[in-house]
């Protein structure tokens, strides 16, 4: 187990998710409603896939409209280094042809040797001004695509940011954090993808919220106590079992994300931390350990103790579940571990699609409808709402790629399908007919 806890976020456990979260358990089931194929077979998930994929498509095509900007920033500077390196070339080559047709003839007078000389410092010369204009542009260019990539990928990061914000895929698990920041706390949420996918969220309670303010134990359990090893003794300092109440202290800090979990007390913000618990939530009987606030080697508290712990987390992690549906912002994402803005877009978006492509193509099969996605809602007894999109409405925006990227949504499995006659008329233009406005625009 993890024993490094540290105020405010990076203390809060930044272990890898764990992938024991179902999106049932993360919303009440009497506020989540059971939806079913096109077919009446029970749709496992239980919430409104198809405004997922609508989102993952959308997602989808801004992501590789980024990587898009990004190959083309690449293509630039890749074709002026190779500009560079043939100038210099061919440069060379002119210089070396004229110095060695200077040379040629045998002796000469003073006069035609020092023209010579001149001629050939000149070539030289020029030579070298044309090398530095063209590294010139290369610099250029190498400047221009380094911004340029810098805004695709935050582009890519507000989309991603944005998509899972909203909507919880497959597979996904919800973690919260909560720390303490002056009188008040705090709060983020984790959501971890099993494709390797993890975005970090700033998030808040609502207002009037419990636990908005900073609060003492008692607030979530009464008369919590447990066994901690603590001095004794006045003359013969030693360590002994002590029963500690733990009713006073205020709770600076609280995460839960998959299978772990943490929980720090102090006396107050400013004091520091007195006691921070690290829960491992993988065993049967769950383990804890304690570290005080000298930060000395972890303790693993007996049975009895660990739960006392555990019942108190899990109390404060109840209480404040509602985190998980204020995400906000996005302030970190990480692709296997690395930084969203060191990845490529387009492999961020293959992640995506290949996780939601499975429950996709088997909603197609169950849809009874050609050319369409469908799900449909149980209301109420003998009453379903359905809820569908069609093919020809997800291809119109993977179109407005170029042809080569739009590879990256072929699991879907969208094309080669009949037109569904509910699907609405087009109304984004394809990449080829972009081009070919800014080709006659241009011409």
């Amino acid at each position: 187990m993890s024993s490094a806890i540290v105020l405010p976020r990076s203390a809060l456990l930044d272990a890898a998710p764990v992938r024991v979260t179902r999106l049932e358990a993360v919303r009440p089931a009497t506020a989540a409603p059971v939806y079913v194929y096109g077919d009446s077979t029970p749709f496992a998930l239980g919430v409104d896939f198809i405004a997922t994929v609508r989102a993952v498509v959308a997602c989808g095509v801004a992501l590789m409209k980024s990587q898009h900007a990004i190959d083309c920033a690449r293509a630039r500077v890749t074709d002026a280094q190779e500009h560079l390196l043939r100038l210099n070339s061919d440069l060379g080559a002119m210089a070396d042809a004229v110095e060695e047709a200077l040379a040629s003839g045998g002796p000469r007078q003073a006069y035609v040797r020092d023209v010579a000389t001149r001629v050939a410092t000149l070539t030289r010369g020029t030579m070298n001004n044309e090398m530095r204009r063209a590294q010139a542009v290369l610099d250029s260019a190498v400047f221009r695509a380094d911004r340029t990539m810098v805004e695709a990928r935050k582009s890519a990061g507000v989309a991603l940011g944005d998509l899972l914000a909203r909507h919880d895929l497959p597979g996904a698990t919800l973690g919260t954090r909560l720390f303490a920041t002056g009188d008040h706390y705090g709060a983020e949420v984790v959501v971890g993808l099993p494709c390797g996918v993890r975005a970090t969220f700033d998030a808040a309670l609502p207002e009037g919220h419990a636990w908005r303010q900073l609060r003492r134990v008692r607030s979530a359990r009464e008369g919590a106590m447990i066994t901690l090893p603590r001095p004794v003794g006045w003359l013969r300092r030693r360590v002994e079992p002590v029963m500690v109440r733990l009713d006073a202290l205020t709770v600076l800090g609280a995460s839960m994300e998959g299978g772990r979990g943490a929980l720090l007390l102090g006396k107050s913000e400013r004091s520091g931390i007195a006691h921070a618990f690290d829960v491992d939530f993988t065993p049967a009987a769950p383990r804890v350990q304690w570290r005080d606030a000298d930060d000395s080697s972890a303790v693993d508290l007996g049975p009895q103790d660990a739960a006392c712990v555990v019942k108190l987390l899990r109390t404060i992690d109840g209480a404040t579940r509602q985190l998980l549906l204020g995400r906000r912002a996005m302030t970190e994402g990480t692709l296997d571990g690395r930084p969203i803005g060191e990845c490529d877009p387009g492999e961020v978006c293959a992640r995506l699609v290949a996780l939601v492509a499975p429950d996709v193509r088997q909603i197609a099969r169950r849809s009874g409808a050609p050319g369409e996605l469908v799900l449909r809602r149980n209301v109420d007894s003998g009453h379903r709402d359905e809820v569908f999109v069609t093919n020809a409405e997800l291809l119109e925006q993977v179109h407005t790629l170029p042809p080569s990227l739009r590879r990256a949504f072929a699991s879907l499995e969208l094309d080669g399908k009949p037109r569904s006659p509910r699907a609405p008329a087009r109304s984004l233009p394809t990449y080829e007919e972009i081009s070919a406005c800014e080709f006659l625009a241009v011409g």
